[in-house]
């Protein structure tokens, strides 16, 4: 899909590395959340898109750092110690389970 929205956005053009890998900007990244946004949720035909993106001022508020930030925020990375809870949690259930195939045998 990427690939192809490669070849009808001309905005797309991420940078190609060893092997013709993509490698996607942050803005990149926003701007194909953007294609998506107009194509499955607000019905927008492919060439109706390309029509919203050829908007500068459209494509500048939708890769803007306030939308960094709004896409940042919808998507949390977790920190260590949200890590090294959920790895506690897991032990704990893990020998819980244990307990439980001990009785059943």
């Amino acid at each position: 899909m990427l690939r192809y929205w490669e070849q009808e956005f001309p905005q797309l053009q991420p940078s190609k590395r060893k092997g013709n890998r993509r490698y996607y900007q942050q803005a990149e990244v926003l701007l194909i959340r953007k294609i998506r946004e107009l194509l499955y949720f607000e019905g927008f035909t492919i060439q109706g898109a390309k029509a919203k993106l050829t908007d500068r001022k459209f494509v500048k508020d939708a890769t803007s750092e306030e939308a960094i930030q709004k896409a940042q925020a919808e998507l949390p990375l977790e920190s260590d110690n949200q890590l090294s809870v959920a790895t506690e949690n897991l032990s704990n259930f893990k020998s819980q389970l244990h307990d439980v195939l001990k009785i059943l045998k």
